[in-house]
């Protein structure tokens, strides 16, 4: 009997492993084969990032962190809204080597006497009065008094069967571009590029994370969209869209490296139920506009880790009941911050007429208003979300609305008053 399993070892059952493990018996099971490889990723880590994983990783670790983020740019096809953070004070926080990341979590999780089993698949999960009897593709099974769901958007099975809803997932797809690193800070000055052009997606942002020798670029589709369009989109984006040209200009890349799969956003209405927490991505727990989803998935694992050591103090039941702390501690710390993103959702990621001018507004408000460059500076520094200041977001809102033709006002001044009030 365990007294906790993790299924998923992504970022959100990673760290979930390695801090829960400090005070109980636990299994991690993940059904990519880790042993082989872990799937490379190249993502930034904010600041705000640091408070929910200062305890497991070494912010300093080149390993793991190997630049620091300094420049993000939201571009439009006629501007570049950089916040550099050169200009109020220290870096937005470091690019990240997912993989590497993953590795290290795993490995301490192992050391405090967690066992990790990758390659398997769970294919059923029973529930019994005071414990759940996980059942994988060969028939062996494994009992645990509570369970934790970080299957990111691969375990909408396993999640409907114990009764939680799942949250909205589209087809996304991710590639790495490969040069010397002389190329590379040739081609973009920028750690980050976040580019939204209705005609590539209208459910989210084309975007560019650098690090060393190495560009991870990709961009969201819609719901269920094969993978063979997908694959061509992107084909033919990388080839031909000439805003990119420069980034990667003489860089090297194979399309059919391509990782193509689901992403998920919106949050369910419940996180956790007796005996089961659903942690990160699964629960939907990633920013709207951004698919921010290292920051969900590493809070979410200290919320989790915080909810459960005293219940396992006192042998709990791990009822709906106590377990609703962790319900209400994720949309105390995050929730604050996802308004801005819930806001620009509702703004952007539509098929109106009017997308592409509002973004090239929003990407020309951040090139000439710095206190705008700031707010959005210190939301990614900022150390304690559940304070983030939404008034800061106001005052974006209001100055971009304020860019607006005249004619544009009146059309989308109902629109604006609905974003706010998200």
């Amino acid at each position: 009997m365990y007294d906790i399993i993790i299924i998923g070892a992504g970022i959100a059952g990673a760290t979930f492993a390695s801090k829960i493990s400090k005070y109980a018996k636990t299994l991690l099971i993940e059904a990519l084969d880790y042993k082989k490889e872990i799937p490379i990723r190249t993502n930034i880590f904010p600041e705000h990032n640091r408070p929910f994983i200062k305890e497991e990783i070494d912010w300093d670790d080149k390993n793991i962190f190997p630049s620091l983020h300094t420049k993000s740019n939201y571009m439009s096809d006629e501007f570049n809204g950089v916040i550099d953070s050169t200009e109020f004070g220290i870096p937005l926080g470091n690019i990240c080597y997912t993989e590497n990341l993953l590795d290290k979590l795993i490995s301490q999780f192992e050391e405090q006497g967690g066992i990790f089993n990758s390659n398997e698949q769970i294919s059923r999960i029973n529930r019994h009065i005071d414990y759940l009897e996980l059942i994988n593709s060969k028939g062996e099974s494994y009992n645990t008094k509570l369970l934790a769901l970080a299957t990111g958007s691969r375990g909408f099975d396993l999640q409907r069967s114990l009764g939680f809803d799942i949250p909205d997932h589209y087809t996304g797809a991710l590639i790495h571009l490969f040069g010397n690193e002389d190329k590379i800070n040739e081609n973009l000055e920028y750690n980050y590029v976040f580019h939204i052009n209705p005609k590539i997606s209208v459910n989210g942002p084309f975007f560019f994370n650098k690090g060393k020798e190495r560009i991870l670029t990709g961009f969201l589709g819609g719901k269920n969209d094969p993978k063979e369009v997908i694959l061509d989109k992107l084909d033919r984006i990388l080839k031909n869209y000439k805003h990119i040209q420069p980034f990667i200009d003489g860089l090297k890349y194979d399309i059919s490296t391509t990782v193509v799969g689901e992403i998920s956003k919106h949050p369910i209405n419940s996180f956790s139920k007796d005996r089961v927490l659903v942690l990160g991505e699964a629960a939907g727990i990633v920013t709207a506009f951004f698919y921010e989803g290292l920051l969900p998935g590493v809070a979410c694992a200290e919320i989790g880790t915080n909810t459960l050591k005293p219940l396992l103090e006192i042998d709990s039941k791990f009822s709906r009941l106590e377990l609703s702390k962790y319900d209400q501690e994720i949309k105390r710390v995050l929730f604050p911050y996802f308004k801005n993103g819930n806001a620009l959702e509702y703004l952007i990621y539509n098929e109106g007429s009017h997308v592409k001018s509002l973004w090239r507004l929003y990407t020309e408000l951040l090139s000439e208003n710095k206190l705008a460059r700031k707010y959005i500076y210190e939301a990614y520094i900022n150390q304690d979300l559940s304070t983030h200041n939404t008034s800061n977001d106001r005052y974006v809102g209001e100055k971009w609305f304020g860019k607006l033709p005249a004619l544009s006002k009146i059309t989308l001044s109902p629109k604006f008053f609905r974003a706010m009030l998200l």
